[in-house]
C-alpha cells in the first residue's frame, strides 16, 4: 500500500483531477463583471431601471447558462458537440447542470475508477485507466439517456391531452400563440415547459415555424414531429386547424395503444432476453460462493484477464442483439 502511494501514475491521477476541478469552478472576470452585476441590481431594486414584460422575457432568455461564466464554461460554450451535450441536458430536464459540471463528472468518475483499482486491486495502472475511462464516459451518458427516456415517455403520456386543450381553445376563438401558452400553464412538466419554451421564442419574435422546427430536433420525438408537421402545413395552405389537430390526437392515441400491445405481444422475448443475460452473472456468483479457487485464475493470470474481457465483449454484444430483436418501430 505505501509503494502505491509512492508511485508516479497516482500522483499523476491526482493533480489532474484537481487542476480539473479548479478550473470547472474558477470564475473570469470576478473583480469588474461582479461590480457591475451588483450595481444593476442595486439600481433596479431602487427602480432607477423599469423593465416591461417583455424586457424581462428577453432577459431570462439571454440569461447565462448555469456555469457559462466560468472560463471552460466559456472555452467549451463555443464547441458543437458542446452545444449537443447542452442541449441533451436540457431535454433530461438537468438545466442546472452545465456541460463543464457534466464534463467534470465524467473526469471524477474515471479518475476516482481509476485510483480505487489500483488501491484495492492491484493491476497496473495501464490496465486500471481504461477501465476508468470507460466508466467515466458511460456512466453519466447512461444516466443522462435513462432520464431523457423517461421524460420522452411522460411527453408523449401527456401530448394528446395538450392537443385536446389546443383544440378548444382554437375552437373557442383563441390564436395558435395563445393556445401554446394555455397548454404552458395547464399541463406540468415536461409538455408546460416545451411549450413555454415556444411561446418565449415566438414572443421574441423568432418565426413559430423556426421554434417549432428547433424544438422538434431537440426532443427527438416522432409524434411532436407530426405536430410540428401538422401546425406548418396549416399555416402555409391554411385549412381547419381545429379539426386537423383532433384528428391527430385521436392518431396519436391509438399509436400509443398500438405501442403498448406490442410490449406486451413482445414481454416473452423480453423476460427470455433478461433470464439468459442474468445466467452467466447468477452462476458466477454461485462458483464464487461454493469454490473460489476455480475461479481464481480469470483474475490472477493474464489468459484468465483475456477470457474475462473477451466473455464480457460477447456478453454485451448479445445483450444489445436481443435488446433490439424486441424492439419494434411502428
Amino acid at each position: 500500500m505505501n509503494g502505491l502511494f509512492t508511485s508516479l501514475p497516482v500522483w499523476i491521477g491526482l493533480a489532474i483531477f484537481l487542476v480539473a476541478v479548479v478550473i470547472a469552478t474558477r470564475k473570469t472576470g470576478s473583480g469588474g463583471g461582479s461590480r457591475k452585476k451588483r450595481a444593476a441590481r442595486l439600481a433596479r431594486i431602487k427602480g432607477k431601471k423599469t423593465l416591461s414584460k417583455g424586457q424581462h422575457t428577453a432577459q431570462s432568455l439571454r440569461r447565462v447558462a448555469p456555469g457559462q461564466d466560468t472560463t471552460l464554461g466559456q472555452i467549451l460554450g463555443s464547441m458543437q458537440s458542446i452545444s449537443r451535450l447542452r442541449a441533451r441536458l436540457e431535454v433530461a430536464g438537468l438545466t442546472q447542470t452545465s456541460p463543464q459540471k457534466f464534463l467534470g463528472i465524467m473526469i471524477g468518475i474515471a479518475l476516482g475508477t481509476t485510483l480505487f483499482l489500483l488501491l484495492f486491486w492491484g493491476k497496473p495502472f495501464y490496465v486500471c485507466l481504461p477501465i476508468g475511462i470507460l466508466l467515466g464516459l458511460a456512466i453519466p451518458h447512461m444516466v443522462v439517456s435513462r432520464k431523457i427516456k423517461k421524460r420522452q415517455l411522460a411527453f408523449l403520456k401527456l401530448f394528446p391531452d395538450a392537443i385536446d386543450l389546443m383544440v378548444r381553445g382554437l375552437r373557442a376563438g383563441l390564436p395558435v400563440a395563445e393556445s401554446f401558452i394555455v397548454v404552458s400553464k395547464e399541463l406540468p412538466a415536461p409538455m408546460g415547459d416545451t411549450f413555454a419554451t415556444i411561446s418565449q421564442q415566438t414572443q421574441l419574435g423568432v418565426p413559430m415555424e423556426k421554434a417549432l422546427s428547433d424544438n422538434a430536433v431537440k426532443l427527438a420525438l416522432t409524434e411532436f414531429n407530426f405536430f410540428v408537421t401538422t401546425i406548418i402545413l396549416q399555416r402555409e395552405t391554411g385549412g381547419n386547424l381545429g379539426e386537423i389537430l383532433n384528428n391527430l390526437s385521436e392518431m396519436l392515441r391509438q399509436r400509443h395503444m398500438m405501442k403498448l400491445k406490442i410490449g406486451a405481444l413482445s414481454s416473452e422475448a423480453r423476460a427470455s432476453a433478461y433470464i439468459i443475460g442474468a445466467l452467466p452473472f447468477l452462476v458466477f456468483g454461485i462458483l464464487q460462493a461454493i469454490a473460489p479457487h476455480y475461479l481464481k485464475p480469470l483474475f490472477e493470470d493474464y489468459r484468465g484477464n483475456k477470457a474475462l474481457i473477451g466473455a464480457g465483449i460477447s456478453l454485451s454484444m448479445g445483450a444489445f442483439i436481443m435488446k433490439r430483436m424486441t424492439q419494434l418501430e411502428i
